[in-house]
């Protein structure tokens, strides 16, 4: 009879731990899914925080030279729309996409340009300001040595006041 209840016993508790085992699964399929398979597209625009905190994620999906284009976009918006007000940036940027944020950004500048604005003077067009700062950027070739320039040696050849 004891050798019975033994087996009842150790039946139901593994039954249990079988049973809890599943739970603890299903919660933590539950707990871990959303941070694995959100996947952020749009900037949250409910205050300039969140704003920045938003494009940190959408930008993580961009290929470099997008990223870079992105960055400028979303920098420029910020300090042109902080001219209009606190939140007009958060307003203007809520809800778009990084295409959508570069091609505003785009208009914003060919339209400044056009009307002569002496901090985008160096520039031609929208464009031509990406082209310069995406090849200064990434560290181009071209940019970091004149025509015909040699590199400069990363360290002096000769160390003065050491023994050769």
């Amino acid at each position: 009879m004891s050798q019975s209840l033994e087996q009842k016993d150790s039946g139901l508790s593994s039954k249990a731990m079988r049973v809890l085992a599943v739970v603890m699964a299903v919660l933590a399929v539950i707990y871990f899914l959303p941070a694995f398979m959100s996947r952020t597209t749009e900037i949250n625009g409910v205050s300039k925080a969140a704003a920045y905190k938003s494009a940190m994620k959408v930008k993580r999906y961009l290929s470099t030279n997008d990223r870079v284009i992105f960055d400028t976009a979303f920098g420029l918006l910020d300090k042109i729309k902080s001219h209009e007000g606190p939140d007009a940036f958060a307003k203007a940027v809520d809800g778009m996409t990084p295409e959508e944020v570069i091609e505003l950004a785009r208009t914003e500048i060919n339209a400044r340009i056009a009307m002569g604005d002496p901090e985008f003077r160096q520039y031609a067009s929208w464009d031509d300001m990406i082209a310069k700062l995406v090849d200064t950027s990434l560290g181009s070739p071209r940019s970091r040595q004149g025509a015909g320039q040699q590199p400069a040696p990363l360290r002096q050849s000769e160390r003065p006041g050491r023994p050769q």
